[in-house]
């Protein structure tokens, strides 16, 4: 072969490797990005996580109590939009009536309590509890116990237990297989009162509950907030709350694991958690600011409209594992759980 071929086919190897590299270059435009070496896949492949990352639309079912408002604040301030979430909150007026929207799918979560939660979990409907939304402490989310108002004044017991005692074997307004009642044995527990010596009358509905107490057609009646307060403003007697001793209520925000399992659904669940927290930090850095809101969509009394304390919220954090095992103990021994539904099952980890 002559040189002046050699030269020939010599420059047209080093071409063939000069475009082999420059053709390389073009496939990997996102070489050296973060995280693209460690999955090591193409473009392509990148491209396709990226966007089975991105959030999803969300549906939250939400009643008409104090619980919600840091995502109905969320929603006024503009923090589901910031974070790049499509959010509906959808409203009902009976628990009922939201557990049944989320087992037909009309809905992707919901704000409740862990009895709910274990209901349907156990019922064939698997959820997970993301985080707590009252109930972190025991000041947080009151619940209670009170007696009507007398026609005549007469002496109390000042001793909280003493209370609870007086009212052995007299029926008490409340709704079983609920969070109400939870908290109506626990209470009693605590004072020391016998299991069979705690009566109860099933009044679903709270706000009958409440006038059949007002109207004195129920000596007592286990109440939830605003209606807590709201008997006490109009001459009920409150006999004991979980405010104090062990923390009895948590409420919850609960999704579907059928929600979970989409592409992007933790991803719009990782960003609800921030907008949670920042509307939460919100509201307690100045709770009247929010008032308006609260009165609004949680439908308070018009007697309470200006003096109800608006509580503080907490940040994000699962119940504890204590909280979770204790109710669902209760919920065995009562026999309206029959399965072995466990704190791993049902809480996110």
């Amino acid at each position: 072969m002559t040189r002046s071929i050699r030269a020939i086919v010599l420059s047209a190897v080093l071409l063939a490797l000069v475009s082999m590299i420059a053709l390389t270059g073009c496939g990997r435009p996102d070489a050296g990005t973060e995280g693209d070496d460690q999955r090591g896949g193409s473009s392509g492949a990148t491209a396709t996580t990226e966007a089975s990352s991105a959030p999803i639309p969300i549906k939250i079912g939400v009643l008409p109590t104090e619980d919600s408002l840091p995502f109905w604040v969320a929603d006024a301030d503009g923090q589901f939009e910031k974070a790049g979430l499509a959010v509906e909150l959808v409203a009902f007026q009976a628990a009922a009536e939201r557990d049944a929207a989320l087992s037909a799918g009309s809905i992707d979560g919901f704000m409740g309590d862990l009895i709910a939660a274990a209901n349907l979990d156990s019922g064939g409907v698997p959820v997970t509890v993301e985080w707590v939304m009252l109930g972190q402490t025991p000041e947080q989310g009151r619940f209670g116990i009170v007696e009507a108002p007398a026609d005549h004044s007469g002496f109390r017991p000042q001793s909280r237990k003493d209370q609870l005692r007086t009212l052995r074997n007299v029926p008490i307004g409340t709704s079983s297989a609920t969070i109400q009642e939870y908290i109506l044995d626990g209470l009693m527990t605590q004072a020391g009162v016998p299991a069979d010596q705690v009566k109860k009358e099933e009044v679903k509905k709270v706000p009958v509950r409440f006038e059949l107490l007002m109207q004195r057609k129920l000596r007592a009646a286990a109440l939830p907030e605003p209606f807590l307060s709201l008997a006490e403003k109009q001459g009920a007697t409150l006999i004991a709350d979980d405010t104090k001793g062990e923390n009895l209520s948590q409420t919850v925000f609960v999704v579907s694991d059928k929600f979970l399992a989409k592409p992007g659904a933790q991803e719009t669940i990782d960003r609800l958690r921030g907008a949670w927290n920042k509307s939460a930090a919100l509201i307690n850095s100045d709770p009247d600011e929010f008032r308006v809101i609260l009165v609004e969509e949680a439908r308070l009394p018009k007697p309470l409209e200006k003096s109800y304390k608006v509580n503080e919220y907490p940040q994000a954090a699962p119940p504890t594992e204590a909280q979770v095992d204790a109710v669902l103990a209760w919920m065995k021994a009562k026999g309206y759980s029959k399965g072995n539904l466990t704190y791993d099952e049902l809480v996110a980890q």
